[in-house]
């Protein structure tokens, strides 16, 4: 009996090695490297995985003033949450892949009986682990949810290809794919993969999946009206509470946004009866309140400020008064609003994106109203808090740019005029408006008082908890130590330095801590202070003090310590222009202030009617302004961007009679003027084309005149440096050496950032080295021949070879001229063509410039047999072909491509190879991605004859609802 059982072991072990092996094909091996590969390796890496997703849904923190992206991951601080189980699950499905993906094809049996198109389907597959699928899923969606969405991409473009015929796993992976380039923004891309998805024999699983993906594909669109039908049938297919309240409070956003008020008001009632964070639910009762008719809007503000008076939303107070001041917005009530936004502000206890967004709304607000003094205040804070990833940001930064050179002339404008109005008014009624400017002044700073005193209880509030908390933890580790040294004691020292903070606040650990002022230690700083010599200086100026306080008159010195102290009338008062003198000076600095701001107004803000109306009023107030020359020429084109020529012709007469000796009168009187203003491109691309073209032909008297004409008509033209260079090119080859170098001296000193400006300090720096410039006149259009070095016989740099190795580190080029042609688009396109197609490498790309030229590199390549596969399969790429027409391409040394541009031009590198390189022969049908045996293959194209030997080559059924990591 006992011999049975040992035969029957042995058979079983038999049987369990024979189907270890992935290199044979059987039933039973399917079977058991997918038992092995869901029980031994995915177990773990899907346990990894929903320990992440827990760690995002519960970490997860949303911005409720703007709407929700509908996946977590989207929220860039979300995406580190879990990242280290995310790596987990990603390398247990490499694992499994690696140890448990069958490749090797069926055994053929009876060749004799015609297959099913079951028996095809199965036989053309690329992949017979029926299990495996979902180690690739697992995989792309971790990469996902890590917020690594290109290399998810990837993922899903290489399982399209790796499942090609098993439609139920590709439909689910197409919809993720065109969810992954939402989360890229990549609108383009995504319709494009849904649009392949189809609508007909789309499974139960792959119609939610797509639902899903539409749902923030029109988000993403800012088509709201399609993405909420959408999304509700993703709440309603939405696990987990916390997950399923945060897409219905984006339901609620979307409502509230279509004017769908009351079904708002009953989604915003779902997320608050699911419990969520108190952040969450906090948000939807404030956002509740907006939804509210607008006949209850005193209800919904009294029940904000409510909520204000709670101790709970003490960190939220920047967003009730939010919601108060879009209530008053919607009334409207711009005052009230104005109000109820500064005093978020005010209150707001963080910078938050809730305090950012605050600060947008009013920033947006005030530019509106054209209050631009506000709005310096309010986009200067709001650009140091915005997140710069938000599209908002860069008009923030530009317009807080902007404002800041203008809001100091605003402000002088309206001080001037204030205290001009008030220096007319009585005697009691300007004393009046000044006792309520110190009132005022007396309350905020009350306020301000209470606010920091508050703070500092807070603080000490919070220091002594954290000292009894210490002192509690330590108990046990200190006790039994009475004789150790009291430094050792956490207690003693935590204690120790909340008394220190409190009686001299936070001091640096240096010498003389206890001293404010430093500055007079001088060189002196790190060497022993001498505290009596101080006493004794005090003592004698003291004594000085109090020898001259006889020669002071007493009234003087009270009268000027109250015209020092914004407390005191007298401070205001002295500031009152009453006299004739004083008068004087506020009109000097009131006229320089309107000029500033009319200015500003046009240049920076571009603001045309207001700057019109800003300069009309200096040219009234202040005929006489020293100025006015350049107030009537800015009036002219003002008035010319306004579309007001009659007016734009009478402030260019005024200028050219009033002022004929100006240079801008000079401009305007040019015959030429109005052809220039409205033709004047093309007129300077033509003269510039002339000018070169003369230069070629050796003209260079007819160079000079055409330089001269360029300056006349066209002095700050986008020529002007092109011009400079060609006009002293033609001075050196004309004999005149001190020409050349004076005007290429200046052409680098005024035009520094021009890409000509490169070359030029080269051709100085070669000719005052005593290099001579050869090889005929030099050709501006000669892009590919142009390289730093080598000017003439007389450069001793060594000049390093090229080399001709097969075996290197080698890069793919795309060259082109700097600013044809628009380098994100490309870079996008190469990118997306890697990522598509390679799944193993990982190729690097860069973009450079050199003299001229810009290059996006390619790198990664081991040999320069990589390199040609890569170019000859990119070409054979129709759409890539297309794409990088008129775009040179190089295959290079990482080595020489050192050497481009500096020691050899591109068109030296092309002879170079085309005489070494080109002609060594290549490996032919390289592949230079691993894992070769992902091909397409039709199932029509298996031989017929071909079967399975009774084996259930069909053994594998997918579950409708057998798709894990879903959403």
């Amino acid at each position: 009996m006992r011999a049975r059982w040992e035969i029957l072991f042995i058979l079983v072990v038999m049987q369990l090695l024979v189907g270890c092996s992935v290199k044979r094909n059987t039933p039973i091996n399917r079977r058991w490297h997918a038992f092995i590969a869901h029980y031994n390796t995915l177990y773990n890496g899907q346990v990894a995985f929903a320990e992440g997703e827990e760690a995002q849904t519960k970490g997860n923190k949303d911005d409720y003033t703007r709407l929700l992206p509908i996946y977590e991951c989207q929220n860039k601080a979300t995406q580190s949450l879990g990242s280290g189980n995310y790596d987990t699950s990603i390398e247990k499905a490499q694992k499994a892949i690696k140890r448990h993906s069958i490749k090797k094809k069926p055994v053929a049996g009876n060749r004799s009986r015609r297959l099913t198109p079951e028996e095809k389907e199965f036989r053309a597959r690329k992949e017979f682990n029926p299990y495996l699928w979902r180690a690739w899923f697992m995989m792309a969606e971790a990469q996902f949810r890590k917020g690594e969405f290109i290399e998810a991409s990837a993922t899903w473009n290489y399982i399209l290809r790796l499942y090609a015929t098993q439609p139920r796993i590709t439909q689910v992976a197409r919809a993720r794919l065109a969810r992954c380039y939402v989360a890229l923004e990549w609108p383009y891309d995504a319709e494009d993969a849904l649009r392949r998805m189809g609508r007909d024999s789309l499974t139960f699983k792959a119609t939610k999946e797509r639902i899903n993906t539409e749902a923030a594909y029109y988000l993403l669109t800012e088509q709201y009206e399609e993405a909420v039908p959408r999304l509700e049938h993703v709440v309603k297919h939405t696990k987990g509470r916390i997950r399923r309240a945060r897409l219905n409070f984006l339901l609620g956003q979307l409502y509230n946004q279509q004017g769908e008020k009351q079904k708002a008001y009953k989604a915003l009632s779902r997320v608050i009866a699911a419990n969520p964070p108190y952040e969450m639910s906090f948000a939807a009762r404030v956002l509740q309140t907006e939804v509210i008719g607008k006949d209850k809007y005193k209800q919904m503000i009294r029940r904000l400020r409510r909520m204000a008076k709670d101790e709970n939303n003490a960190n939220y107070l920047d967003q009730i008064y939010y919601a108060i001041g879009n209530i008053y917005l919607s009334l409207p009530d711009t005052a009230n609003c104005l109000a109820s936004w500064e005093k978020g502000v005010k209150e707001s206890t963080g910078g938050g994106v809730a305090k950012a967004t605050l600060l947008l709304k009013l920033s947006d607000m005030y530019w509106e109203k054209e209050d631009y003094i506000n709005a310096a205040r309010t986009y200067q804070e709001c650009a140091s808090i915005l997140s710069k990833e938000l599209k908002e940001y860069k008009q923030v930064e530009e317009r807080a740019k902007a404002l800041q050179p203008l809001a100091p002339y605003l402000e002088t404008v309206k001080l001037q005029d204030s205290l001009q109005a008030l220096a007319k008014l009585p005697e009691a009624e300007y004393l009046a408006a000044i006792d309520r400017v110190i009132e005022a002044l007396k309350k905020k700073e009350k306020e301000e008082e209470k606010k920091q005193a508050q703070a500092e209880d807070r603080a000490e509030s919070q220091q002594r908890r954290q000292t009894m908390a210490a002192t509690a933890a330590a108990q046990t580790r200190v006790s039994g130590q009475t004789g150790a040294w009291y430094f050792y004691n956490p207690t003693t020292v935590n204690a120790g330095k909340a008394a220190f903070r409190k009686q001299w606040g936070t001091r640096k650990n240096e010498d003389n801590w206890r001293r404010t002022n430093k500055t007079i230690l001088g060189d002196s700083e790190f060497e022993e202070y001498n505290y009596a010599s101080e006493d004794s200086l005090n003592v004698f100026s003291d004594s000085l003090s109090v020898a001259g306080e006889e020669d002071i008159d007493p009234n003087q010195a009270l009268k000027d310590s109250l015209a020092n102290d914004p407390h005191q009338r007298e401070y205001y008062l002295r500031q009152i222009p009453f006299t004739e003198e004083q008068l004087e000076a506020s009109n000097a600095l009131l006229s320089d202030g309107l000029y500033g701001a009319g200015v500003l107004e046009q240049e920076s803000i571009e603001n045309f009617p207001l700057a019109k109306r800003t300069l009309e009023r200096l040219i009234v107030t202040f005929p006489n302004y020293e100025k006015m020359a350049d107030v009537y020429y800015h009036m002219f084109l003002i008035c010319g961007r306004l579309g007001l020529w009659f007016e734009a012709q009478e402030y260019r007469r005024h200028l050219m009679e009033e002022f004929a000796d100006n240079e801008n009168a000079i401009t305007l009187a040019n015959p030429l003027y109005e052809q220039i203003a409205k033709n004047g491109k093309h007129m300077e691309d033509s003269l510039y084309q002339k000018s070169f073209a003369d230069y070629m032909a050796s003209r260079y008297d007819e160079v000079g005149r055409s330089y001269e004409q360029h300056i006349k008509n066209f002095p700050e033209g986008p020529h002007r440096a092109r011009m400079m260079f060609v006009q002293a090119m033609s001075l050196l080859y004309s004999g005149d050496r001190s020409g050349f170098l004076t005007l290429l001296k200046e052409l680098i000193q005024k035009y520094s950032q021009e890409e000509i400006s490169e070359l030029a300090a080269q051709i100085v720096k070669g000719v005052q080295n005593g290099r001579l410039l050869q090889g005929g006149p030099w050709n501006a259009s000669g892009l590919w021949a142009r390289r730093m070095r080598d000017f003439g016989e007389g450069d001793t740099t060594e000049v390093k070879t090229l080399i001709e190795e097969r075996i290197a580190n080698y890069a793919f080029v795309l060259a082109y001229e700097k600013g044809s042609l628009d380098e994100d688009q490309l870079l996008f396109e190469v990118a997306r063509y890697n990522f598509s197609n390679f799944m193993v490498r990982n190729f690097e790309l860069e973009i450079s410039d050199v003299s001229g030229i810009s290059m996006l590199v390619v790198k990664g390549f081991l040999s320069y047999d990589e390199v040609h596969a890569y170019a000859q399969q990119l070409y054979g790429d129709r759409h890539m072909a297309t794409v990088l027409e008129g775009i040179r391409s190089l295959l290079i040394a990482e080595d020489n491509l050192k050497l481009l541009g500096v020691d050899y031009s591109f068109d030296d590198y092309e002879t170079f190879y085309e005489e070494k390189i080109q002609p060594i022969k290549v490996t032919e049908e390289l592949n230079i991605d691993e894992n070769q045996e992902i091909e397409d293959i039709d199932p029509e194209d298996v031989p017929e004859g071909y079967g399975t030997n009774g084996e259930d080559s069909t053994e594998e059924v997918i579950e409708e609802d057998d798709f894990p990591f879903g959403f």
